[in-house]
């Protein structure tokens, strides 16, 4: 009876027709088609990841001293954003491991875009009609990139200070609107208190390479 009924529906509807052709997008019959989907999947990863960390991490360049678990840090003076990400580290319940999960996942998002597109551009994927696609698709992978920058910047450790002094001496260097775009973006040269992750960590710095190294 059901399939009888499935027949009657089939030959009406054509249902089987657009069951075959929505499967084949979702199970495509090659594995370089699944690395959108390997994008997708890093993406919800990274959006679920996100959510659990902001509920700790303090956007502040407000400075104290450090009082959490890690004894190597104990009393220097840092900002409240460095400081929350180290109690996000040692403090918080799985909270290194939900860290990494971030970190891995944002790697595997921006690599997956890239050998997707890729992939769309040596197969000439790109040309007539789906040009709108290859258009979505780059701007995906810019504000992949930015975002990415700006997560790495976050957490005020020398590393993301030493990328915003990076970014800062290439806008610099643009002819004639350099330092008009540098002052857009940054208000002043790094350090700045306008930005949470640069000013500390170019002060604490070599403070925190001591007390490491001691």
């Amino acid at each position: 009876m059901i399939s009888g009924i499935a027949r009657w529906l089939d030959t009406r509807l054509n249902l089987a027709r657009f069951s075959r052709n929505f499967l084949n997008h979702i199970f495509p019959d090659h594995w370089s088609f699944m690395l959108g989907e390997i994008a997708l999947y890093s993406f919800v990863l990274l959006v679920i990841t996100g959510f659990f960390l902001a509920m700790f991490f303090s956007a502040s360049a407000a400075e104290g001293p450090y009082q959490g678990s890690y004894a190597a840090l104990q009393g220097v003076s840092a900002s409240a954003a460095y400081r929350s990400a180290l109690h996000i580290s040692f403090d918080v319940p799985a909270g290194l491991l939900i860290r990494q999960m971030h970190h891995w996942a944002s790697l595997i998002f921006v690599a997956a875009i890239l050998l997707h597109l890729c992939r769309i551009f040596f197969t000439a994927a790109y040309r007539k009609p789906r040009e709108i696609n290859w258009i979505i698709g780059v701007t995906l992978l810019f504000f992949a990139l930015t975002n990415g920058y700006f997560g790495y910047s976050v957490p005020d450790d020398l590393l993301s200070g030493t990328g915003l002094r990076i970014a800062y001496a290439i806008l610099l260097s643009v002819p004639l609107i350099g330092p008009w775009m540098a002052f857009l973006f940054f208000g002043a040269a790094p350090p700045t208190s306008a930005i949470a992750s640069t000013g500390p960590a170019w002060t604490w710095g070599g403070e925190i390479r001591r007390a490491i190294a001691s």
